[in-house]
């Protein structure tokens, strides 16, 4: 069996191989090629374009049209067709040759049955039929890393489920869904990543009977993705080892000369447990005399600002703080390393080491890069529109982007990230890309914040997904790279359900001839701040004395719905002609609206608050007492009740009003349960009570 097992894994490699010099590409040359991280480190032969097919709400056609943000991103399809008895929703409909390198789903209101169906090459027989998370975790083609779902501390029917078994295809592939529920309410959402090779180009299309041949091989392949070793057997290794103290405002070195590349770097800062450290610790490099990565080393590694252990296909953190990288870094004359010290204390680098091998450099040879940025104390809401997108990186040049991430500090009890990918490729004049929001994008679902690792997917740190703190996302990615002659521009929606200000830091890698130019460089002010370890870090409490707080400006953070300032309704008589309002919650709900005070006593407090036919009754407290039970804000028109609470004990800094939805008038609007908070009234009537 040994034997057998030794011969099918070497056609595999010869298989990737031969791909790559001319011949047929198949499911094993393209498993091989995931698998061969140098393959990254050229422009890929033969040439291929990525887009993407997913259900992304149709209203949002170009930057500056009604509709660029719309968030209705769910069981939109290409088309219906009838097949018989069945009615199949098509998803992807792509002409070859081509693969598709990357499918990932999620589901609501459904218990995950509806039929996923793969037809190739202009068959009526489908090639891959069944239930749809069979298809792509279940393990109806094969098992994890492969087909994987995340996180497994998350219910399975409320996980990203991932397919990153290629499916090849020689002329055509059309994928459809077929589910009862889709007319009653289901919510099937979807991304699709396909290959199409330039014209001509060889391709074994996909076959369940060449996947029960290949079964071993496979398998091996799988093994190997899943260890996540860094295969430098039988390479020429030479490493440059590296450790000391770095002063506030020095820099460690190291050069290698010659052609070769690099194949592991890895470090400790401060024993892994200094966020800022991490964050003021800046890794630069220089291939062949062009400085293509400037990122602090904790973002750079996902680490930032925890440093929560993971294992990545290229990256990952121990769980003693060691971080890693076996990304493919070639160089034709010299590779330059530095760790420069921005911050006020000095770093500590242990374990340190650069490890470099031979490559032999030509025509197809690119330069890796790396670049970072952070929106510090960013709005989450911007002009007319509120949601805008940010910009991770524009690139021009000839080359390939290869990964993406964030690291985020939520400062709000609402999600973050709503917000869908956007890339341009080639000055094309819509995007390539639009997805389904960025949980979506980084491969699990239902803004969950539970840790998971996978090969190309990590979230090492969730803790701020629906809270304040902090969130570290990670994708890499394989035979999803997305290659571009001229330029890419990568933009991510910020869309959070709450109206607050966050630091939002993405990071980038990619892959460029020299030559190649990146927007972005050396920021070394902003990785010299201050890391958040706390939501006062990015939220500065606004601080008030006696008078009127308007609601609208109070600090807002919900279980459920959202706030927004709205205005109109004049015979309200809201003052300043705005309201706090707060909508989509359910009785059991809560809002929490923060508040300082310049100093601690007791106050007469006095609350302003909107009535309405569709509003409903709660419990209303005040830093964790109750102030009034069974609040009714029904009324048959809008208008404002005052309420003259009486005095109360306040905080000197942070004090706290919640609402907590109880339930409704029986006149009321039927599940309708809206509340709105024109004003708060503070006025001093003695000293604190000791």
């Amino acid at each position: 069996m040994a034997s057998r097992v030794c011969r099918i894994v070497a056609a595999c490699l010869m298989a990737g191989c031969a791909a790559e010099g001319g011949e047929a590409v198949s499911m094993l040359s393209l498993l091989r090629e995931m698998t061969a991280r140098d393959t990254l480190a050229r422009y890929p032969e033969p040439a291929y374009t990525v887009r993407q097919f997913s259900s992304h709400d149709r209203a949002s056609v170009a930057p500056g049209q009604p509709g660029w943000y719309a968030n209705d991103d769910r069981s939109h399809f290409i088309r219906v067709e009838t097949n018989g008895l069945r009615r199949e929703c098509v998803l992807l409909d792509a002409t070859g040759p081509g693969a598709v390198v990357r499918f990932w789903v999620t589901v609501a209101k459904t218990d995950g049955s509806g039929l996923l169906r793969v037809y190739l090459d202009g068959r009526d027989t489908p090639e891959i039929e069944g239930r749809v998370l069979d298809v792509l975790s279940g393990g109806l083609l094969c098992g994890e890393p492969l087909a994987a779902s995340v996180s497994v501390k998350t219910d399975y029917l409320k996980r990203g489920h991932n397919l990153y078994l290629p499916i090849p295809y020689a002329a055509r592939c059309v994928i459809t869904y077929e589910s009862d529920t889709l007319s009653r309410g289901e919510n099937f959402y979807y991304n699709v990543e396909c290959r199409t090779y330039v014209a001509h180009t060889a391709v074994e299309s996909f076959s369940r009977a060449a996947l029960r041949r290949d079964a071993v091989a496979v398998s091996e392949l799988r093994r190997t993705l899943a260890g996540c070793g860094l295969g430098l057997a039988g390479l020429a290794a030479e490493t440059e080892a590296f450790e000391g103290t770095i002063l506030p405002g020095q820099a460690l070195t190291r050069r290698v000369n010659g052609a070769r590349a690099v194949r592991l770097l890895a470090f400790s800062l401060n024993g892994g447990r200094d966020a800022q450290a991490l964050r003021s610790t800046v890794l630069e490099m220089r291939f062949d005399g062009e400085r293509t990565v400037w990122v602090p080393a904790g973002d750079f590694f996902g680490a930032s600002p925890t440093a929560a252990p993971y294992r990545g296909w290229y990256t990952q953190v121990s769980g003693g703080g060691l971080m890693e990288s076996a990304w493919v870094m070639p160089f034709s004359r010299s590779c330059e390393l530095a760790l420069h010290n921005l911050g006020a204390q000095p770093v500590t680098v242990t374990q340190g080491a650069l490890v470099t091998a031979p490559w032999t450099w030509d025509a197809r040879s690119m330069l890796f890069g790396a670049g970072w940025t952070e929106l510090n104390r960013a709005p989450t809401r911007k002009g007319a529109e509120g949601h805008y997108d940010v910009n991770y990186v524009t690139l021009e040049g000839e080359g390939v982007l290869v990964g993406t991430g964030v690291t985020l500090f939520n400062t709000a009890r609402a999600w973050w990230g709503e917000g869908d990918e956007k890339i341009w490729v080639d000055g094309a004049p819509s995007p390539t890309h639009i997805g389904t929001g960025s949980e979506d994008y980084y491969g699990y679902a239902w803004s969950n914040g539970n840790a998971f690792e996978h090969p190309f997917l990590v979230q090492p740190e969730g803790a701020g997904a629906c809270a304040p703190g902090p969130v570290v996302n990670i994708r890499h990615r394989a035979l999803d790279a997305l290659p571009f002659r001229k330029r890419l521009q990568f933009d991510m929606e910020m869309w959070h359900w709450a109206e607050t200000a966050v630091n939002y830091a993405p990071v980038t890698c990619w892959y460029m001839k020299p030559g190649g130019r990146a927007n972005r460089g050396p920021e070394p002010a902003l990785a010299a701040r201050p890391v958040a370890r706390s939501r006062r870090d990015v939220m500065p409490l606004k601080v008030y004395g006696a008078g009127v707080i308007e609601g609208e400006e109070l600090e807002a953070e919900v279980s459920r719905g959202q706030t927004t300032a709205q205005s109109g309704h004049a015979e309200a008589g809201w003052s300043g002609g705005k309201q706090l309002w707060w909508t989509g919650a359910k009785p059991g709900d809560t809002l929490r609206l923060t508040f300082g005070v310049a100093e601690a006593g007791r106050y007469a407090l006095t609350l302003a608050l909107t009535h309405a036919n569709d509003y409903g009754v709660a419990e209303i407290g005040l830093n964790g007492s109750t102030l009034i039970s069974g609040y009714d804000a029904y009324a048959e028109k809008v208008e404002t009740h005052v309420s003259e609470v009486g005095a109360v004990e306040l905080k000197a800094g942070e004090n706290v009003l919640t609402l907590k939805l109880t339930g409704a008038n029986p006149k009321a609007k039927p599940d309708s349960y809206m509340q709105g908070v024109d004003r708060i009234e503070i006025r001093a009537v003695g000293p604190a009570v000791p």
